[in-house]
Protein backbone atom coordinates (compact mmCIF):
# COMPACT_ATOMS: atom_id res chain seq x y z
CA UNK A 1 0.00 0.00 0.00
CA UNK A 2 1.53 3.49 -1.07
CA UNK A 3 1.37 5.77 1.69
CA UNK A 4 2.98 9.39 0.53
CA UNK A 5 4.38 11.79 3.87
CA UNK A 6 4.51 15.30 3.76
CA UNK A 7 4.38 18.49 5.94
CA UNK A 8 5.29 18.72 9.76
CA UNK A 9 3.54 18.72 13.11
CA UNK A 10 0.61 16.03 14.60
CA UNK A 11 0.34 12.85 12.39
CA UNK A 12 -2.87 13.30 10.40
CA UNK A 13 -3.81 9.92 8.11
CA UNK A 14 -6.19 10.78 5.15
CA UNK A 15 -8.11 8.06 3.33
CA UNK A 16 -9.69 9.00 -0.54
CA UNK A 17 -13.29 8.22 -1.83
CA UNK A 18 -14.15 5.94 -4.34
CA UNK A 19 -12.31 5.95 -8.30
CA UNK A 20 -9.81 8.47 -6.58
CA UNK A 21 -6.39 8.32 -5.10
CA UNK A 22 -4.16 10.40 -3.02
CA UNK A 23 -3.18 13.24 -5.66
CA UNK A 24 -7.00 14.47 -5.09
CA UNK A 25 -5.91 16.05 -1.97
CA UNK A 26 -3.60 18.43 -3.05
CA UNK A 27 -5.31 21.81 -2.73
CA UNK A 28 -6.46 20.90 0.69
CA UNK A 29 -3.21 18.52 1.68
CA UNK A 30 -0.60 21.69 0.69
CA UNK A 31 -2.55 23.99 3.62
CA UNK A 32 -2.65 21.28 5.57
CA UNK A 33 0.92 19.93 5.66
CA UNK A 34 1.96 23.65 7.22
CA UNK A 35 0.15 22.07 10.51
CA UNK A 36 0.41 18.49 10.27
CA UNK A 37 2.49 15.39 9.05
CA UNK A 38 0.27 14.17 6.30
CA UNK A 39 0.25 10.24 5.98
CA UNK A 40 -1.62 10.58 2.14
CA UNK A 41 -3.16 6.72 1.37
CA UNK A 42 -3.49 5.32 -1.69
CA UNK A 43 -6.51 2.24 -1.14
CA UNK A 44 -5.76 -1.17 -2.79
CA UNK A 45 -5.70 -0.90 -6.79
CA UNK A 46 -5.98 2.92 -7.13
CA UNK A 47 -3.24 5.18 -7.10
CA UNK A 48 0.07 3.78 -6.78
CA UNK A 49 -0.88 1.23 -4.58
CA UNK A 50 -1.15 -2.41 -6.02
CA UNK A 51 -4.25 -4.09 -6.63
CA UNK A 52 -4.61 -8.23 -4.78
CA UNK A 53 -7.45 -10.53 -4.55
CA UNK A 54 -9.84 -9.12 -1.61
CA UNK A 55 -7.38 -6.39 -0.45
CA UNK A 56 -10.91 -4.33 -0.64
CA UNK A 57 -12.26 -6.87 2.36
CA UNK A 58 -12.86 -4.59 5.25
CA UNK A 59 -11.05 -6.86 7.86
CA UNK A 60 -8.08 -7.18 5.67
CA UNK A 61 -8.19 -3.46 4.84
CA UNK A 62 -8.35 -2.59 8.31
CA UNK A 63 -5.11 -4.67 8.98
CA UNK A 64 -3.29 -3.18 6.57
CA UNK A 65 -3.95 0.16 7.45
CA UNK A 66 -2.75 -0.72 10.87
CA UNK A 67 -0.03 -2.36 10.13
CA UNK A 68 0.92 1.12 8.08
CA UNK A 69 0.10 4.05 9.86
CA UNK A 70 1.66 5.79 12.93
CA UNK A 71 0.33 4.76 16.28
CA UNK A 72 -1.71 7.38 17.18
CA UNK A 73 -3.02 9.66 14.87
CA UNK A 74 -5.76 12.14 13.68
CA UNK A 75 -7.86 10.58 10.87
CA UNK A 76 -9.72 12.22 8.20
CA UNK A 77 -11.87 10.82 5.08
CA UNK A 78 -13.79 12.05 2.34
CA UNK A 79 -17.00 9.75 1.34
CA UNK A 80 -16.04 5.98 0.99
CA UNK A 81 -12.61 6.93 2.68
CA UNK A 82 -14.60 8.57 5.70
CA UNK A 83 -16.53 5.57 6.05
CA UNK A 84 -13.24 3.69 6.03
CA UNK A 85 -11.73 5.95 8.70
CA UNK A 86 -15.07 5.54 11.01
CA UNK A 87 -14.41 1.92 10.74
CA UNK A 88 -10.70 2.01 11.65
CA UNK A 89 -12.14 4.18 14.64
CA UNK A 90 -14.41 1.61 15.75
CA UNK A 91 -11.83 -1.16 15.04
CA UNK A 92 -8.77 0.40 16.52
CA UNK A 93 -9.99 3.22 19.46
CA UNK A 94 -6.66 3.39 20.47
CA UNK A 95 -5.16 4.64 17.22
CA UNK A 96 -7.09 7.52 16.22
CA UNK A 97 -7.42 10.75 18.14
CA UNK A 98 -9.99 13.06 16.43
CA UNK A 99 -11.88 11.46 13.27
CA UNK A 100 -12.76 14.15 10.43
CA UNK A 101 -15.61 12.88 7.70
CA UNK A 102 -16.17 15.02 4.83
CA UNK A 103 -19.13 14.41 2.66
CA UNK A 104 -19.35 10.68 4.11
CA UNK A 105 -22.60 9.04 5.14
CA UNK A 106 -22.03 6.12 8.21
CA UNK A 107 -24.91 4.22 5.74
CA UNK A 108 -24.57 5.81 2.02
CA UNK A 109 -27.74 4.11 0.66
CA UNK A 110 -31.17 4.43 1.96
CA UNK A 111 -32.93 2.32 4.28
CA UNK A 112 -36.47 2.51 5.49
CA UNK A 113 -34.96 3.77 8.53
CA UNK A 114 -32.11 5.62 6.93
CA UNK A 115 -33.56 8.23 4.16
CA UNK A 116 -30.70 10.67 4.50
CA UNK A 117 -28.58 8.89 2.20
CA UNK A 118 -28.35 8.07 -1.93
CA UNK A 119 -31.05 6.39 -3.10
CA UNK A 120 -30.80 2.78 -3.15
CA UNK A 121 -32.46 2.25 -6.55
CA UNK A 122 -30.30 5.01 -8.25
CA UNK A 123 -27.18 3.36 -6.55
CA UNK A 124 -28.19 0.31 -7.88
CA UNK A 125 -28.34 1.30 -11.54
CA UNK A 126 -25.34 3.33 -11.36
CA UNK A 127 -23.73 0.38 -9.75
CA UNK A 128 -24.55 -1.92 -12.57
CA UNK A 129 -23.30 0.40 -15.21
CA UNK A 130 -19.89 -0.48 -14.12
CA UNK A 131 -19.98 -3.88 -15.55
CA UNK A 132 -20.91 -2.56 -18.80
CA UNK A 133 -18.86 0.86 -19.35
CA UNK A 134 -16.41 1.31 -16.87
CA UNK A 135 -15.40 5.15 -18.82
CA UNK A 136 -18.77 6.10 -18.84
CA UNK A 137 -19.86 5.22 -15.40
CA UNK A 138 -16.77 7.19 -13.92
CA UNK A 139 -17.36 10.37 -16.09
CA UNK A 140 -21.19 10.03 -14.76
CA UNK A 141 -19.50 10.06 -11.05
CA UNK A 142 -17.30 13.03 -11.80
CA UNK A 143 -20.42 15.20 -13.27
CA UNK A 144 -22.42 14.13 -9.81
CA UNK A 145 -19.93 15.02 -7.23
CA UNK A 146 -19.63 18.81 -8.97
CA UNK A 147 -23.51 18.94 -10.07
CA UNK A 148 -25.30 22.10 -8.68
CA UNK A 149 -21.89 23.44 -7.21
CA UNK A 150 -20.45 26.54 -7.46
CA UNK A 151 -16.94 26.59 -8.95
CA UNK A 152 -18.35 22.91 -10.53
CA UNK A 153 -16.50 23.27 -13.82
CA UNK A 154 -12.69 23.65 -12.07
CA UNK A 155 -13.78 20.38 -9.70
CA UNK A 156 -14.96 18.58 -12.66
CA UNK A 157 -11.70 19.53 -14.20
CA UNK A 158 -9.92 18.15 -11.03
CA UNK A 159 -11.31 15.24 -11.02
CA UNK A 160 -11.63 14.41 -14.21
CA UNK A 161 -7.48 14.61 -14.27
CA UNK A 162 -7.15 12.69 -11.16
CA UNK A 163 -9.62 9.91 -12.32
CA UNK A 164 -7.76 10.05 -15.90
CA UNK A 165 -4.06 10.30 -14.42
CA UNK A 166 -4.50 6.76 -12.82
CA UNK A 167 -7.11 4.89 -13.49
CA UNK A 168 -8.09 2.73 -10.49
CA UNK A 169 -8.35 -1.60 -11.13
CA UNK A 170 -11.61 -2.69 -12.35
CA UNK A 171 -11.54 -4.74 -9.09
CA UNK A 172 -10.71 -2.60 -7.00
CA UNK A 173 -13.88 -0.20 -8.36
CA UNK A 174 -15.98 -3.34 -7.89
CA UNK A 175 -14.57 -4.00 -4.69
CA UNK A 176 -15.32 0.33 -3.40
CA UNK A 177 -18.91 0.11 -4.19
CA UNK A 178 -19.75 -3.12 -2.83
CA UNK A 179 -18.49 -1.40 0.63
CA UNK A 180 -20.62 1.92 0.01
CA UNK A 181 -23.77 -0.72 -0.92
CA UNK A 182 -23.05 -3.04 2.47
CA UNK A 183 -21.60 -1.19 5.27
CA UNK A 184 -23.70 0.30 7.77
CA UNK A 185 -21.56 2.06 10.46
CA UNK A 186 -24.35 3.97 12.31
CA UNK A 187 -23.86 2.35 15.32
CA UNK A 188 -19.92 2.57 15.06
CA UNK A 189 -20.37 6.04 14.86
CA UNK A 190 -22.73 5.85 18.09
CA UNK A 191 -20.56 4.38 19.86
CA UNK A 192 -17.24 6.45 19.18
CA UNK A 193 -15.70 8.27 22.34
CA UNK A 194 -13.26 10.01 20.18
CA UNK A 195 -14.08 13.54 19.01
CA UNK A 196 -16.06 13.81 15.34
CA UNK A 197 -16.06 16.07 12.63
CA UNK A 198 -18.85 16.58 10.00
CA UNK A 199 -17.57 18.42 6.96
CA UNK A 200 -20.57 18.72 4.59
CA UNK A 201 -21.36 20.58 1.33
CA UNK A 202 -24.71 22.15 1.15
CA UNK A 203 -24.84 21.29 -2.54
CA UNK A 204 -23.71 17.42 -2.32
CA UNK A 205 -25.91 15.29 -4.73
CA UNK A 206 -24.77 12.11 -3.17
CA UNK A 207 -24.56 12.69 0.78
CA UNK A 208 -27.71 14.98 1.27
CA UNK A 209 -27.41 18.08 3.55
CA UNK A 210 -30.44 17.01 5.48
CA UNK A 211 -28.30 14.68 7.05
CA UNK A 212 -26.68 16.87 9.09
CA UNK A 213 -30.22 16.72 10.91
CA UNK A 214 -29.77 13.43 11.53
CA UNK A 215 -26.31 12.55 12.49
CA UNK A 216 -26.62 14.11 15.66
CA UNK A 217 -29.25 11.34 16.39
CA UNK A 218 -26.41 8.61 16.14
CA UNK A 219 -23.58 11.25 18.51
CA UNK A 220 -25.26 14.10 19.55
CA UNK A 221 -21.62 15.78 20.09
CA UNK A 222 -20.68 15.52 16.39
CA UNK A 223 -19.55 18.84 15.16
CA UNK A 224 -21.08 19.65 11.69
CA UNK A 225 -19.84 22.12 9.70
CA UNK A 226 -21.67 23.04 6.87
CA UNK A 227 -20.08 24.93 3.12
CA UNK A 228 -21.93 27.02 1.48
CA UNK A 229 -22.32 26.59 -2.30
CA UNK A 230 -20.25 23.15 -1.99
CA UNK A 231 -20.83 20.08 -3.49
CA UNK A 232 -19.99 16.22 -3.00
CA UNK A 233 -15.93 17.75 -2.89
CA UNK A 234 -15.81 20.63 -0.79
CA UNK A 235 -12.13 20.43 -0.24
CA UNK A 236 -11.49 20.94 -3.89
CA UNK A 237 -13.57 24.10 -4.27
CA UNK A 238 -13.19 25.41 -1.14
CA UNK A 239 -9.90 24.57 0.01
CA UNK A 240 -8.96 27.36 2.53
CA UNK A 241 -12.14 27.08 4.04
CA UNK A 242 -12.13 23.41 4.82
CA UNK A 243 -8.54 23.48 6.34
CA UNK A 244 -9.91 26.64 8.28
CA UNK A 245 -12.67 24.08 9.87
CA UNK A 246 -9.86 20.81 9.95
CA UNK A 247 -7.59 23.64 12.00
CA UNK A 248 -9.97 24.28 14.29
CA UNK A 249 -10.92 21.55 15.06
CA UNK A 250 -7.92 19.49 15.05
CA UNK A 251 -6.26 22.23 17.78
CA UNK A 252 -9.20 22.75 19.56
Amino acid sequence: MFIRQMGQGPDLVILHGWSMHSGVWQPLAEILAEQFTLHLVDLPGHGKSAWHSDALQIDNLLQQLEQRVPATAHWMGWSLGGQLALAFASRYPGRVSKLILIAANPKFVTAEDWPDAMDEAVFTVFAGQLSTSQRETLKRFVMLQARGAEGSRETIQLLAEQTADQVAHPEALQAGLNLLETLDLRSALSQLEQPVQCIMGERDQLVPISLAESLPTLKPQVVIDRIAGAGHAPFISQPQLCANHICGFLND
